[in-house]
């Protein structure tokens, strides 16, 4: 889902969540501010960009408690905590959730629009490497099988000669059947061709 990139803002405490509001808006920044956690839920839309401007101590479902619940549901929202009561056990434990910036209230304003501005320049370059795979791998699924076989023997590292007696086939079909990867690939020569395929593939990964 594309659109315009929105900060997030969830906190039970009125008088911050305004506060933070007004520094938002008076930036620039496009943003929905949320009371509970809960509240963020319901009308949030998966996969929309932007970033999470998130108090831990909240009523009903804490702050902690929604950054499982990303994980756990794999949101990959940047997320900034804003909060008077944080301990280090507690950093710890955002920073293993995924947690971009913790900041303590209150928050001085050119500091809360530069972790904003860092947040958002982070996710969309989550997004465009995100894309860029995606591109990848639909490349790499047009592959016949037999393309696949043979783009397996070139990343095991065989030559062309050994690929023929492999697979019982001419040097020539072979040599045809890697300009073919090169070009359903989306490679420049054999080098990015296999640079892509480690993109999306783990080592020893069978080709898919």
């Amino acid at each position: 889902m594309s659109g315009q990139p929105t900060v997030y803002v969830v906190d039970d405490d009125g008088a911050m969540r305004r506060s933070t509001c007004m520094i938002l808006e008076a930036s620039g920044f496009h943003y929905q501010a949320f009371e509970s956690a809960l509240m963020f839920l319901a009308e949030y839309q998966r996969g929309s960009p932007g970033c999470l401007i998130l108090d831990l101590h909240m009523p009903g479902m804490s702050g902690m408690e929604l950054l499982q619940k990303l994980v756990d549901e794999q949101v990959m929202l940047p997320v900034i905590v804003v909060s008077g009561t944080g301990t280090i056990p507690i950093a710890v434990q955002g920073m293993k959730l995924g947690v971009e910036d913790f900041l303590e209230k209150p928050v001085h304003p050119d500091t809360l629009l530069r972790k904003v501005g860092e947040a958002l320049a982070n996710d969309e370059k989550r997004r465009a490497e995100s894309a860029e795979l995606d591109t990848i791998r639909q490349h790499f699924a047009n592959l016949t099988a037999r393309e696949r076989e043979v783009l397996q023997f070139i990343v095991d590292g065989l030559p062309n000669k050994l690929i023929a007696r492999r697979m019982d086939i001419s040097i020539k079909t072979v040599t045809n059947h890697r300009a073919n990867l090169l070009e359903k690939g989306g490679a420049v020569n054999p080098a990015d061709l296999l640079r892509l395929y480690m993109l999306i593939n783990p080592p020893d990964a069978p080709v898919r």
